[in-house]
Parts: C-alpha cells; structure tokens; sequence
C-alpha cells in the first residue's frame, strides 16, 4: 500500500490542494463523472457533461467511440478465467475461490500462473550492459526487427516468455511451435481483446505452450459499468539472458 493510501484511511489527514498547474495533479473528480456519463449514457451524455462542467474535451472523438463500445456491465475477474480455463481444457482452469474481498488486497485478484511446463533456475544475475536499438524499417546494414525476433526464438534452449497485445505473424507462431516441439517451455500473455477478436490462441495450441489472456487496466463506475483497457506490452525473454522489447508492426 502506497503512503498516500494509508494516509487516505487516516480520518484526521490533511491534504494539500494540488491545482492542474501542480505536477503532482493526476486525479479530475470532473473527468472522472465525465468518463461514468459516457460508459453510462454513451457520446451524447459525455458532451452534454463536459459542456456543464466546462470542460475540455480531454479525449478525442476515436477514444469516445472506443470507450463507449468497450462499456459492459460490472463482472469480476473469474469471467475472463473462465475463457481461459475454457481454452486450457478440462483440470487446467485456474482456482476461483482465492478472490480478495478487501479494499486494498495482499494477492491479486487472477490467479498466479503455476508455470507448469517449468522455468529455469538461475543463481546470479549478470549485469551485462548491454543494448541494441533496431528500427522498422531497418537502418543501412542493420537486419530487419522481424529476422531479430525469429533468430532469438529459434535459439531459444531454455524458456521463452512473451507478452503482447496481438500474435499473428504465421512464422513467428510456427517457430514457437518448433521450439515447444524440442523441449523449450512457451510461456504467452495476450492481450485479451486479441483473444477474443482474432482467436489467435486457437493457432498456438501445443502440449508445451501455454496462453494466458489477460486485460489491460479496468475503470468501473459507480453504476455498475466498467471497462477494460488494452495490454499494450510487448516484450520477449529467451533463456532468461535476452530480452526483446517493442514491436515490428
């Protein structure tokens, strides 16, 4: 728990007024009941809220559409569990009965994963300092970011773990099925709005891969509507020794 959480339970608390102007601004009670008008009532109650409260409009006409089509009724975390348990298959799904019910939990809400297929073991960590910027497209005499991401899966002897918002390039997944074919654990997070637009798990069914879909940030209301964010990481580990962050697309 941060200090300003345990300082938000202590009743006799004072805070100073933090204005816009104030680096330290991150909240807008106003915004807030603006973003409930519009998961509530849709684009027209969201205007109509920010011309009441003179507001600018601090999102652009995409993100109301988006947000707004996104808006759902209030459900906890054990429904996207349940898709992935569906996909995982009979005896895999992830326990439900762990849920906190407290204000500020200890664990999660989802599940840890058990990471059955195994993870190697590693006694130090060496610092080697190194980094290498590739760009899309490439730069005279560097390789392109799509042949550096195959070469770092296909030697891949240990583990490879991936988060991502979107898998499917058809030969980046037939190297995961190789490398899983030989032994290497394949560990996936995936964005869940992927999952459940492009069924890109479907393709990456292998006794020595395993898919976790999880969502981005959630914003619920105080009528009963939340929405779910994007993940929008994307990162790839080899062996415990490399790490590939960023996209080719």
């Amino acid at each position: 728990m941060s200090n300003s959480h345990e300082q938000s339970l202590d009743e006799d608390v004072v805070f100073e007024p933090v204005t816009e102007a104030c680096p330290q601004f991150l909240h807008s009670e106003s915004e807030r009941c603006a973003l409930e008008c519009l998961l509530t009532g849709g684009s027209g109650a969201f205007y109509m809220q920010l011309n009441g409260e003179r507001l600018d409009p601090f999102l652009s006409p995409e993100e109301v559409n988006q947000l707004s089509g996104w808006a759902q009724d209030y459900h906890s975390s054990q429904v996207v569990l349940e898709e992935e348990a569906d996909y995982q298959g009979d005896g895999e799904g992830q326990e439900m009965n762990d849920f906190s019910a407290i204000y500020f939990p200890v664990h999660s809400d989802a599940p840890v994963p058990p990471l059955e297929l195994g993870w190697p073991e590693k006694e130090c960590w060496d610092c080697m300092g190194q980094a290498r910027v590739y760009t899309s497209p490439p730069v005279e005499d560097a390789p392109p970011v799509r042949e550096v991401v195959r070469k770092l899966l296909q030697g891949a002897k240990q583990v490879v773990a991936i988060v991502t918002d979107r898998l499917s390039d058809s030969a980046v997944i037939g190297d995961l099925h190789t490398v899983a074919s030989l032994g290497v654990p394949v560990y996936i997070i995936l964005n869940q709005r992927s999952f459940q637009e492009n069924f890109t798990p479907q393709k990456l069914r292998h006794p020595n891969i395993r898919v976790r879909i999880l969502g981005g940030k959630s914003f619920c209301s105080r009528d009963g509507k939340m929405v779910v964010g994007e993940l929008k990481d994307n990162f790839v580990l080899v062996d415990l020794e490399k790490v590939m962050v960023g996209s080719y697309r």
